[in-house]
């Protein structure tokens, strides 16, 4: 039953990622997400299967259809890059902080007793309109957060493999190039064992509870 209540911040997360990522990158003097298509309000363009059912199965660990960039188009490159791939995760950041607040109101009361509520409520479908929109809300907030923690991975296609090329020499741009593979393999067998999620754990307590204190 958690899919039904992750299936919106799964679809929406990365496309959220991805759309302010072009917009960003746009904005900046680069005509190459207008070129592709990217520069839309259709959610369709920025939805990649596999990354859409990595981020339901795994809470929000998933990856959008991703944006082309071009960073010779930038004023300064190195600025450019970091502003262009920084952006999106402060939005995810935002909007998951924003989603958790809206549900402590709504929850009016401690972030435990909601957690222990929410364990009770999520394996079945409760018809009470409230706690549907504070679990979906949550969820939201889960997706967006985790996608956000996510995209600092330093593996291809997430952010951080990007500003990471802005500092590397050029020999380590070779040996990152010649293990992308291997490295993105390791990472999809760290999801489905759980070490992605532990590593987050700690940083998606804290923003939790800092969300739940407004």
């Amino acid at each position: 039953m958690e899919f039904i209540y992750l299936l919106p911040g799964a679809f929406f997360a990365p496309i959220i990622h991805e759309w302010v990522k072009a917009f960003t990158s746009t904005r900046l003097g680069d005509p190459t997400p207008r070129k592709h298509g990217f520069l839309t309000l259709n959610p369709l363009k920025f939805i990649e299967p596999v990354g859409f059912l990595m981020a339901l199965y795994f809470g929000g660990f998933g990856w959008g259809q991703p944006v082309p960039t071009a960073a010779l188009h930038y004023k300064n490159r190195r600025q450019g890059v970091l502003i262009t791939y920084i952006t999106p995760i402060l939005a995810n950041l935002l909007l998951g902080i924003a989603a958790i607040m809206a549900v402590s109101w709504l929850a009016g009361g401690p972030l435990d007793a909601f957690l222990m509520a929410r364990r009770l409520y999520m394996p079945h479908w409760i018809w009470d309109t409230q706690w549907i929109i504070m679990l979906m809300l949550f969820s939201f907030a889960q997706c967006n957060i985790f996608l956000a923690l996510f995209n600092l991975l330093p593996v291809h296609p997430l952010a951080m493999s990007k500003i990471l090329q802005l500092y590397a020499s050029p020999d380590t741009l070779v040996k990152l190039n010649h293990y992308e593979k291997p490295m993105q393999i390791i990472m999809i067998l760290a999801l489905v064992f759980g070490f992605v999620r532990m590593l987050f754990a700690p940083v998606w307590q804290i923003i939790l509870q800092i969300g739940w204190l407004f």
